[in-house]
């Protein structure tokens, strides 16, 4: 029983180092800048606002932050300027051959992960709130462990109870390919800390693949009953949100053989970056991806900037204004520490060749952050702040640029644009934030209402049911974590005089349709958590009339009126919204929302998604699933199959029983 003690220290070093220093971000978000400027003093949100004023002065003693801190590996580009984070949910397959020695174990002994079925083991380090590593959420389905074996580490599974496993089988794997407008070279390249970073978007090559302090886990967990396809092809449709034909998906590749030649002699844990394929294991994290210090970075700034934004414009407190301008300048303005304009090697999944030499499209999630970036930088111009000068102005605004033309001409942009899932909404939230930054409020006007006319109508069913996220391993986090991006691309919305919180799916649904379904689930052993900012979100945009919402948050969060979203997510704050109509600036005279029936109406039909202010006290249509034809997602008009991660398919007909259920039972526990 020595060697199960030794893992289990070996994995909380492994968790504690990774977790330094690290801000728990809440969720994207966007909050009215001119509501900030006017409810700084608002009874009814005191604790949450002295909550903000704390956490602005607590994140900012962790600051500022870079990407150019590498812990010793660099992008395949070699430009430490460049931001880098592997895929959380790729595991290495190393398959070796059982002929000869291989560095994991000894000879003959193939695949042995000296699993110990009677040992529970323990999790990989949940995080609460936004866990920069893999979407925002924990990873509670399954429990893994550290075990020791010839002083290498090897991840092995421990048969812990698996919830959503029915929805999890429905999904197929794929291997991935490169997209073609990023130039790389295969030969590894290690860092000198000697020379001096260049600030450019030059692609020079070179994965480096080197030995860390911690073990690094170099085999997989069990891979489960997913099938795994032969040779066949997909294309994803053209639609897009800016208008621009997406690339199609490549042919889907088969395995090259049924086993890795093993080495010749003992090699590093970190050779198994460019030795083995990577397999993807939903909603499992490889704890190794917790070692690269720049999703952490991107999250911990962009949370620390909000912060900070929003308390100078409550007390015009100069230190915050301060900060703000600090951490910004070090992550995108100074030469020496700035982050270049692109995600080119964003979610890398590592294996052997070049097609393992840059990112994937799931990589751009990694910067949703840059929402609350363009928020903080917009409140400190509100507000005057003379420390927010023309020439950062100036400068921001070029950075900002840089990205927006990434994100809608890179192949890695236009492939995330071409999705229906929570990644497409997520890169809404980022390119129409962007766009607003630079002054092109029509492109960003336009962007989001490409996205609530064309892949939003797909996205929830009649009953509230988000397909493209219930099919998932952990469904009730990506049902969250869409309604998350969804929430925010109605308050950027909102903030440019559009109401889009009326906008229907194609079965009359709602975002609080959606909101009111996941809050009827039972999350299984998944953190409920999630859900409280959105409960908060849609009370304040569509009214609280029979009190569940509070009820809900007195249930479940009773300390939710300390939190920031509560300082953020009042009708005050949404003024175009259904309920923001009714109850702009009562809030003081009125109370919150969640407790006046008065400032209650529903939602309203489409055409709210074409113009601001247009209100009606009406309540929400219930829609019955069965008077809507089912029809297959806009999706697969070109393609049987659409890619939810890299590498991760799901068909219309796996969907369907998500789409036609009549209530909030889900299919994957039938």
């Amino acid at each position: 029983m020595q060697r199960p003690c030794m893992a289990r220290r070996l994995l909380l070093a492994l968790a504690l180092t990774a977790t330094a220093g690290l801000v728990v971000g809440d969720p994207n978000d966007w909050v009215n800048v001119n509501y900030i400027l006017q409810q700084s003093s608002s009874g009814n949100t005191a604790n949450a606002r002295q909550s903000i004023l704390n956490k602005a002065s607590g994140t900012a003693k962790s600051g500022p932050w870079s990407v150019t801190t590498k812990n010793n590996v660099v992008p395949p580009s070699g430009d430490v300027h460049d931001y880098l984070s592997w895929a959380p949910y790729h595991w290495p397959d190393c398959n070796w051959c059982s002929k000869g020695t291989n560095h994991l174990a000894g000879p003959n002994s193939g695949n042995d992960t000296d699993t110990d079925p009677g040992d529970d083991g323990g999790g990989d380090g949940s995080f609460g709130g936004d866990d920069p590593y893999e979407d925002g959420g924990g990873d509670d389905d399954d429990a893994y462990e550290l075990s020791v074996l010839n002083n290498l580490s090897v991840l092995s599974r421990r048969g812990a109870a698996h919830h959503g496993g029915a929805a999890h089988h429905r999904m197929v794997r794929r291997r991935r390919s490169i997209p073609h407008d990023i130039p790389v070279r295969v030969a590894p390249a290690r860092r000198q800390e000697s020379d001096a970073p260049s600030a450019t978007t030059d692609l020079l090559g070179g994965l480096l693949p080197t030995d860390g302090d911690l073990p690094i886990p170099t085999s997989a967990p069990d891979t489960g009953d997913l099938p795994y396809p032969g040779t066949s092809s997909t294309q994803s449709t053209v639609k897009t949100i800016n208008g621009t034909p997406a690339p199609a998906q490549a042919p889907a590749k088969t395995k090259a053989s049924k086993c890795t030649p093993s080495p010749a002699k003992a090699l590093a844990p970190s050779a198994t970056w460019t030795t083995c394929p990577y397999v993807v294991r939903d909603g499992k994290v490889n704890p190794d991806v917790r070692t690269l210090p720049d999703s952490p970075a991107a999250v911990d700034m962009s949370q620390s900037v909000l912060y900070n934004a929003v308390a100078y414009g409550m007390g015009k407190t100069k230190v915050y204004s301060q900060n703000v301008v600090k951490f910004i300048d070090a992550f995108f303005l100074t030469p020496a520490t700035a982050m270049n304009p692109n995600m080119n090697y964003g979610q890398q999944v590592r294996g052997p060749g070049k097609d393992h030499q840059i990112g994937t499209f799931t990589g751009i999630l990694d910067l949703r952050g840059i929402v609350k970036v363009v928020n903080a930088i917009q409140v400190l111009k509100a507000a005057a702040s003379p420390d927010w000068t023309a020439a950062r102005d100036k400068a921001m605004t070029s950075w900002m640029k840089s990205y927006t033309s990434w994100l809608q001409n890179s192949a890695l942009g236009k492939q995330t644009a071409s999705k229906a899932n929570n990644h497409l909404t997520f890169y809404v939230n980022q390119l129409a934030a962007a766009q607003m930054y630079t002054g092109d409020t029509q492109g960003a006007q336009n962007t989001l209402k490409n996205y609530f006319t064309n892949q939003f109508l797909d996205q929830i069913a009649a009953s509230g049911e988000q397909p493209f996220e219930a099919v998932r391993t952990r469904p009730y986090h990506y049902r969250c974590f869409n309604l998350e991006a969804m929430i925010t691309n109605a308050k950027l919305g909102d903030q440019m005089g559009l109401n889009f919180w009326t906008a229907k799916s194609k079965y009359g649904a709602t975002i609080q349709t959606a909101l009111d379904f996941v809050m009827g689930l039972d999350p299984k052993g998944e953190d409920i958590s999630d859900i409280f900012p959105h409960v908060a979100a849609i009370a304040a945009a569509y009214g609280d009339p029979k009190g569940k919402y509070a009820g809900f948050l007195q249930q479940k969060e009773s300390d939710y009126a300390s939190q920031p979203f509560w300082f953020y997510d009042q009708s005050a704050a949404l003024p175009n919204s259904p309920a923001g109509g009714h109850a702009k600036h009562r809030r003081d005279d009125q109370g919150s929302v969640l407790a006046t029936p008065a400032n209650t109406t529903g939602a309203l039909g489409a055409e709210g998604v074409h113009g601001a202010g247009k209100m009606a006290a009406q309540t929400l249509d219930t829609v019955s699933a069965a008077s809507v034809a089912f029809e297959c997602p806009a999706i697969f008009a070109l393609s049987k199959e659409t890619e939810l991660e890299d590498g991760l398919f799901v068909s219309c007909d796996q969907l369907r029983p998500f789409y036609t259920m009549l209530s909030n039972v889900d299919p994957g526990a039938l």
